[in-house]
C-alpha cells in the first residue's frame, strides 16, 4: 500500500522542482538600441558621421561624413553625356547606376564617395553597394542636410571638421544632358540649381545607419 504514496511524493516534488526553474517572462532586460538625435555625432568602431535625418524614433536615419571634396561632378569630355541618373529621392540609385554603366574616373563625384567604401580594403571598379554604404545624397537628401547645418554645422565645428557654411555642395542628381543638380543656402534655406556638370562644388557622402 506505500507504493501509491511514494508515487504522489515523487509526483509533487517534480512539480515543485518544475515551477522553481520556470522562466519567468521579464528576467532577461530587453535590448537597448541607441537613438540619434539631429546633430548627433555617430560613431562605432569603424564609421564615423553626423546624423542629419532620423527616422523610427531616432534608431535610423541619415548620416553625412565628416569630410568634404571639391570636384566636378564629371570631366569636360563626357559633359554632353546622359547618365540616367535622375532620381530625386534616392542618391543610392544614381549613385550605383554611375558605378554600374560608366567609367568612375570621368566622374569624379561618384568616384569620390565609392572610394569611401572598403572591402578588405581591395578597390573594385564595379562593384554593387548597399544602403549601408557611402553614397552621394540624391537633390532631396541634399535638401535635408541643409535644411539642418545648423545642428550638423556646430557638431563639425566642435569636432574639428570643416563645416557645410557658405558652401554649394553637388547631389547626384542628374537634371539634363549638361547638368546636375546643386545647393547652397540661401537666408537660412536650401537652395537647389541646375548646374553645369565641370562646374567645381563641394561634395559630402552619406549613408544611412
Amino acid at each position: 500500500m506505500k507504493k501509491p504514496f511514494y508515487i504522489v511524493v515523487a509526483f509533487i516534488l517534480v512539480f515543485v522542482a518544475c515551477k522553481k526553474y520556470e522562466p519567468q517572462s521579464g528576467d532577461a532586460p530587453a535590448p537597448v538600441f541607441p537613438s540619434y538625435q539631429i546633430g548627433d555625432y555617430y560613431h562605432n568602431d569603424t564609421l564615423q558621421g553626423i546624423v542629419f535625418f532620423t527616422t523610427a524614433g531616432g534608431s535610423s536615419g541619415l548620416m553625412v561624413s565628416l569630410d568634404e571634396t571639391y570636384q566636378p561632378w564629371c570631366v569636360d569630355n563626357h559633359i554632353n553625356e546622359e547618365t540616367g541618373a535622375t532620381n530625386a529621392r534616392d542618391g543610392w540609385y544614381n549613385t550605383n547606376i554611375l558605378m554600374d554603366n560608366y567609367d568612375l574616373s570621368n566622374y569624379p563625384v561618384i568616384q569620390w564617395s565609392y572610394r569611401k567604401n572598403t572591402w578588405n580594403l581591395v578597390y573594385y571598379d564595379h562593384r554593387h553597394i548597399t544602403r549601408k554604404q557611402w553614397y552621394v545624397p540624391s537633390s532631396n537628401e541634399l535638401r535635408y542636410l541643409l535644411q539642418n547645418q545648423e545642428a550638423v554645422n556646430a557638431t563639425l565645428e566642435a569636432k574639428g571638421y570643416p563645416t557645410l557654411e557658405g558652401k554649394t555642395y553637388w547631389s547626384s542628381t542628374e537634371t539634363g544632358t549638361r547638368a546636375a543638380a546643386a545647393a547652397h543656402t540661401q537666408n537660412g534655406q536650401p537652395v537647389i540649381n541646375d548646374s553645369l556638370k565641370t562646374q567645381m562644388f563641394y561634395v559630402r557622402a552619406i549613408r544611412s545607419f
